[in-house]
């Protein structure tokens, strides 16, 4: 994205090879996802028996979100202010006494940072927050969030983070091919113009050698050369008939 760090694109890209290690095989970055907004890495798969969040004997789908901060203040840039989650409950009350009668629906999800949302509407079992040693505290994580630190080493797991229930699974599979088909198709553009030009640059050499080149006027041959070639020439020519007279 325009004006990213390169320790956040480090970052990205890092999340995308982990959770792709640790099991998701739809993986993408920068995922838009309404209300949410664009999330750096998310990763959605079907994990087989004991290998899944819970170690449970049978398949599971999983669905993972990572958050990436690469200072301080990205992170508290996430966060909700006080009283606004109380004020998103509210909302979410009124919605639900709107089943029976005629009141407007409510944005119950307006105001809140990228963590308190994913609280209250998850789209994800698993949310990760994923920062250098040090940004991030064991103690300022996020309610069911986990953390992540990043390190000469690779990424290693601080704090799990605490299963939620969604069925947005469809929602988020459905984003993540969206990402990557909108890649594939950006990348053949990419192809295409770095094709044409190319081919421009070098009919621009061709056409520059072309114009240096003088124009060729053969010298004439002498005519002596040709002397005996029209002699034999003639010898060789085959004469013509001769008519008979008529005798008289």
């Amino acid at each position: 994205m325009p004006g990213e760090t390169e320790l956040h694109r480090t970052l990205k890209r890092e999340a995308c090879r982990w959770l792709y290690r640790v099991g998701y095989r739809a993986v993408a970055a920068e995922v838009a996802l309404r209300p949410l907004g664009i999330v750096d890495a998310i990763g959605a798969g079907v994990f087989k028996p004991y290998a899944n969040h819970h170690g449970s004997r049978s398949d599971i789908h999983q669905t993972c979100v990572v958050e990436c901060k690469a200072s301080r203040a990205d992170f508290l840039r996430d966060l909700t202010h006080d009283g606004q989650m109380t004020l998103c409950m509210i909302d979410r009350k009124h919605n639900r006494a709107r089943r029976t009668s005629r009141r407007r629906v409510l944005r119950q999800t307006t105001g809140l940072g990228k963590f308190a949302a994913c609280l209250l509407q998850p789209f994800a079992n698993l949310h990760y927050v994923l920062a250098p040693p040090g940004v991030v505290k064991k103690t300022d994580v996020p309610p069911r969030w986990g953390l992540l630190s990043f390190g000469p080493g690779g990424i290693s797991v601080v704090v799990r983070a605490t299963w939620q229930e969604t069925s947005a699974a469809s929602v988020v599979e459905c984003a993540i091919a969206q990402r990557l088909t909108n890649d594939i198709h950006r990348a053949d553009e990419r192809a295409i113009i770095s094709i044409n030009r190319t081919m421009l640059q070098e009919q621009e050499a061709l056409a520059a050698r072309i114009r240096k080149l003088r124009p060729f006027t053969p010298a004439p041959l002498p005519g002596h050369l040709f002397a005996d070639i029209d002699v034999q020439a003639a010898c060789d020519a085959p004469t013509a008939p001769v008519e008979p007279r008529a005798v008289l």
